[in-house]
C-alpha cells in the first residue's frame, strides 16, 4: 500500500536563481554571462518574491504544484511526431524461433506476464519501491506504474492530452499483424484467458492474414502531433473508423507481430568497422538494427505501419528473434518499465502447456468458447489515403535524417568505477562531458533526468551536469595542459563532488528547471508579462539541450534509447553493466555540425583516459 507521501517543495527562490546561474556560466560567454546575471537579479528583486508566494500557495492546495504545468511543458505542448523524438525504444534479450509457433508462444507468454502484473496493480498489490541512497528506506511514488495499462495520448490542439481508461475495465489487448490491428479478447465471461488460450488467438490472427494493409492507418500516427489531431478528428466523423479507434485506445497493450528489418539497411557503421560489439548480431542484424525497429519500426516499407505510437506500450516481437518494446513517454519513466522486463525474463520459463495443434482445451480436454480475435475495419475515402501517403513520406525522412548507434563498451564497467569510490552515474555524466568537449571544443546544455519520486507523483527534474568544476576538470585533460596527473585527480574529483552535489539537490526537490517552470507558467497564469529572463537568448541557450542524457541501468541485457532532443544535439542513455557499458547515441545527419560515430569514438577515448588517469 503505498504510504501518504511528503508534496514536493517549491525551493527558495534565492537559492534556485544562484544555481541557475551556477549552471549556465560554463556554456555562456563572459557578456552573455552578464547580461543573465542582470536579469536574474531583476526577477528577484521584482516579480519574483510575488509569483513564489503564488506557488507557495498553489503548493498548498494541489498534491503537486508541478506535475500538471511540468507534463504540459515536458510532453503534451510538444507538436513533433512521437517516434524518434519523444517515444523511447527498448531492446531486449534476442529469442530464438525456428517457426512462428515459438514467436506466438513467446508472445503469449509475453502478454500473459503483463496481465497478471496488471491483476496485481488492481489489487493494489504492487510492493512500495524503497530509495536506495540520500536518505535510503525511503519510500517512493508508485503512481506512474498505475497508469501503464490505463493511458492513452489524445493528439488535439492546442494541446495533446491523457486519456484515463482506468474505469473502463477492458477485456482485450491489441494486435498488429502486417498493418492491421486486430482486438484479441483475453478474457471469457468467466475467466481470464490462460497462455495456451492466448496462444491460440494469435495463432488464428496469423492465419487469417497474408497481405500487409496497402492503406496502414497506424502510420498517421507518427505524424506531427496537429496534423494527426487533425486527421484523427476526420477518422472519429465515420462510425466504423470511430469504433476502431476506441478499441486502440482502451486496450491493456499492443502486441507488434513484425518482420525482420534488414541488416544492409539500419546496421551501424560503426559495427561495419569491427570496432565493436561482434558477438551482439542477430542473423545479419546488429543491436544498432534492432533499436531502429523498437524506435520507429523501420519506415512504411518495413513496420512503421504496424504501430500506434500514442498507446503507452508496445511489445514488438519480430519473427527472427528479436523483440523489444516502444513506449509512449508521457505517463511514466522508462525505469519502471525496464524493471518490469527484468522480471518477466527472470520468470520466461515458465509457462503452461498447449497440445501439438495449438487447440484451446479445458482440463478434460474438451474445446472451449472463447470470443475470436476481430481484424479492425477503417473507411478510407481519397483525402484519408491522401493523409496515410504524406505520412509515409514524412516519417521515412525522419528516419533517414536519424544518425542512430548502440555501442557496447567493454574495457571496463561499473565494478571499476565503484572502485573507485565514485558513483556509476556521476562518472559516465563528466565522461559524456568529456567526449563532447574533445569533440567540438565547448560545453553546452546536458539533460540527465532526475528522478522526483520520493514526492507525491513526483516524476524528474532536470540535473544540469555542465559545472565551472567540470570544464575546470575536461581543460585539464585537454593535450596541452600541463596539469600533472595528482592536478588531474583533484580536479576530477572536485567535478565528482559538484555533480554528486547537484544530483542530490534534484532527487530531494531542490532542482532549478521545475521551479523555473513554474515561475515562468505562473506569471501567464496570472495574466503578467512574463519576465524578462525567460524570454533572454542566455535562457534560450540554458534550455537548448544539446546532450539529452539518461541512466537506464538494468539486470538482464537490455538497454533503452531515444533521439536528440535538438536538430543540433545528441540523445545518449547508458547503462552501466558490471564489467561494460552498453550506451544508445543519436543525433541527426541533417546537422553538419553532429557525428554519432565520432562522438562514439571521443566517448570510447575518453572512458579510456579517464581510467588511465584514475589509475
Amino acid at each position: 500500500m503505498q504510504p501518504d507521501l511528503p508534496k514536493l517543495p517549491v525551493p527558495d527562490l534565492d537559492k534556485t536563481l544562484q544555481r541557475y546561474l551556477e549552471a549556465i556560466q560554463p556554456i555562456l560567454t563572459p557578456v552573455q554571462y552578464e547580461r543573465a546575471e542582470k536579469l536574474t537579479h531583476e526577477l528577484a528583486e521584482n516579480e519574483g518574491p510575488e509569483l513564489q508566494n503564488e506557488l507557495t500557495e498553489r503548493q498548498m492546495k494541489m498534491q503537486n504544484w508541478a506535475y500538471e504545468w511540468w507534463l504540459n511543458d515536458m510532453y503534451m505542448n510538444n507538436p513533433l511526431s512521437l517516434p524518434i523524438n519523444s517515444n523511447p525504444g527498448g531492446v531486449w534479450p534476442p529469442q530464438h524461433f525456428p517457426s512462428v509457433d515459438d514467436q506466438l508462444l513467446f508472445a503469449a507468454k509475453l502478454v500473459t506476464y503483463m496481465l497478471d502484473f496488471k491483476d496485481i496493480l488492481d489489487r493494489r498489490e504492487l510492493p512500495v519501491e524503497k530509495a536506495a541512497s540520500r536518505e535510503p528506506g525511503q519510500p517512493l511514488c508508485m503512481a506512474q506504474h498505475y497508469r501503464l495499462f490505463t493511458s492513452y495520448r489524445v493528439p488535439s490542439i492546442p494541446r495533446d492530452f491523457r486519456r484515463d481508461t482506468s474505469q473502463l475495465s477492458p477485456d482485450h489487448i491489441i494486435v498488429a499483424y502486417k498493418k492491421h490491428f486486430f482486438t484479441c479478447p483475453i478474457k471469457t465471461a468467466e475467466r481470464r484467458l490462460t497462455t495456451p488460450e492466448i496462444y491460440g488467438q494469435l495463432k488464428k490472427i496469423v492465419l487469417s492474414e497474408t497481405c500487409n494493409n496497402e492503406t496502414p492507418i497506424g502510420i498517421l500516427t507518427s505524424q506531427k502531433r496537429p496534423v494527426w489531431a487533425d486527421e484523427r478528428i476526420k477518422l472519429l466523423g465515420d462510425d466504423v473508423n470511430k469504433q476502431s479507434i476506441e478499441e486502440i485506445e482502451t486496450c491493456y497493450f499492443i502486441v507488434c507481430l513484425d518482420d525482420p528489418l534488414p541488416g544492409q539497411h539500419f546496421n551501424s557503421p560503426y559495427n561495419q568497422k569491427k570496432r565493436n560489439v561482434g558477438r551482439h548480431w542477430t542473423n545479419d542484424r546488429d543491436e544498432t538494427n534492432m533499436m531502429h525497429q523498437m524506435l520507429h519500426g523501420g519506415g512504411s516499407s518495413f513496420n512503421t505501419g504496424n504501430r500506434w505510437f500514442d498507446k503507452t506500450l508496445q511489445f514488438v516481437i519480430s519473427s527472427d528473434g528479436v523483440v523489444g518494446l516502444c513506449y509512449e513517454h508521457s505517463s511514466a519513466e522508462g525505469i519502471g518499465v525496464l524493471n518490469l522486463v527484468d522480471e518477466f525474463y527472470g520468470n520466461i520459463g515458465t509457462s503452461e502447456k498447449h497440445n501439438a495443434n495449438g487447440d484451446v482445451v479445458d482440463s478434460e480436454n474438451k474445446p472451449i468458447d472463447i470470443p475470436a480475435p476481430i481484424k479492425l475495419e477503417w473507411t478510407t475515402p481519397p483525402d484519408t489515403k491522401s493523409a496515410v501517403r504524406e505520412a509515409c513520406t514524412e516519417i521515412d525522412g525522419l528516419i533517414d535524417s536519424l544518425d542512430l548507434m548502440v555501442y557496447r563498451f567493454e574495457n571496463y564497467g561499473k565494478d571499476f568505477i565503484k572502485k573507485c569510490k565514485v558513483s556509476p552515474d556521476v562518472y559516465l555524466q563528466l565522461a559524456l562531458q568529456l567526449a563532447y568537449f574533445n569533440l567540438h571544443g565547448k560545453m553546452v546544455a546536458t539533460y540527465e533526468s532526475g528522478s522526483t519520486r520520493r514526492y507525491k507523483l513526483g516524476r524528474v527534474d532536470c540535473i544540469r551536469s555542465t559545472t565551472m568544476e567540470a570544464l575546470d576538470w575536461v581543460k585539464s585533460m585537454q593535450p596541452g595542459c600541463t596539469d600533472d596527473s595528482m592536478e588531474k585527480m583533484r580536479k576530477f574529483h572536485h567535478a565528482v563532488e559538484k555533480q554528486t552535489t547537484v544530483m542530490v539537490e534534484n532527487i530531494l526537490g531542490e532542482g532549478i528547471d521545475v521551479h523555473l517552470m513554474g515561475l515562468r507558467q505562473q506569471s501567464i497564469d496570472m495574466g503578467k508579462d512574463i519576465p524578462k529572463l525567460f524570454d533572454d537568448e542566455t535562457f534560450q541557450i540554458a534550455n537548448h539541450f544539446s546532450l539529452s542524457t539518461s541512466q537506464l541501468p538494468t539486470k538482464q541485457d537490455q538497454f533503452m534509447g531515444y533521439g536528440a532532443v535538438v536538430q543540433d544535439g545528441y540523445g545518449a542513455s547508458y547503462n552501466p553493466q558490471n564489467s561494460s557499458i552498453i550506451f544508445c547515441l543519436a543525433s541527426f545527419r541533417t546537422c553538419s555540425y553532429t557525428s554519432t560515430l565520432k562522438f562514439g569514438q571521443s566517448l570510447q577515448q575518453s572512458l579510456e583516459l579517464m581510467k588511465k588517469v584514475l589509475e
